[in-house]
């Protein structure tokens, strides 16, 4: 997923209203990038925002290209996607999960544990899942004391496994 050009914010519920307005369940950490967005994508085609609000755990999106209820319902279950580009930026040190997947896992001797397949997320912090063929799938908690780097420009993560007694 590193690598493609378009990024899931939302997902398309169903139409609301007559009117063309469609019902999205945001899938981002910032819903409120709809509230401002000028553009997405749906199925690799740009449309264009012309209002959106907040409705219950909603968004309700209007857009130049769907006139009424008719055209809307043809969207139901589509993904929203943006540009790579167009993320929100992230504080330093903050990754988004599609980045970690697939990062090398190392520890702090250099010895390969494997890759991050998964990224749980469980409540307190996340959990890094790394799979080795052959061996059992090792977790780390997504904490300090335990991942000491992630270099994306070498798309390595160091960790420093805990030791249990």
């Amino acid at each position: 997923m590193k690598h493609n050009d378009f990024i899931t914010i939302g997902v398309i519920i169903a139409p609301h209203g007559v009117r063309g307005d469609l019902r999205i369940m945001p899938r981002t950490d910032f819903p409120e990038r709809f509230m401002n967005m000028d553009a997405c994508y749906i199925d690799g085609k740009e449309y264009h925002v012309a209002s959106a609000r907040f409705h219950k755990q909603y968004v309700l999106a209007s857009f130049k290209e769907i006139p009424d209820r008719n055209a809307a319902e043809l969207f139901s279950k589509k993904e929203i996607q943006v540009r790579r580009e167009d993320l929100v930026e992230l504080p330093e040190g903050r990754y988004y999960i599609f980045d970690i997947i697939g990062l090398e896992v190392q520890d702090t001797k250099g010895n390969v544990l494997g890759t991050v397949t998964d990224v749980l997320q469980p409540g307190a912090n996340d959990v890094y899942v790394v799979s080795k063929e052959g061996e059992p799938d090792q977790l780390f908690a997504a904490i300090e004391d335990v991942i000491k780097d992630i270099d994306m420009d070498r798309q390595l993560m160091i960790v420093d496994p805990p030791e249990w007694i």
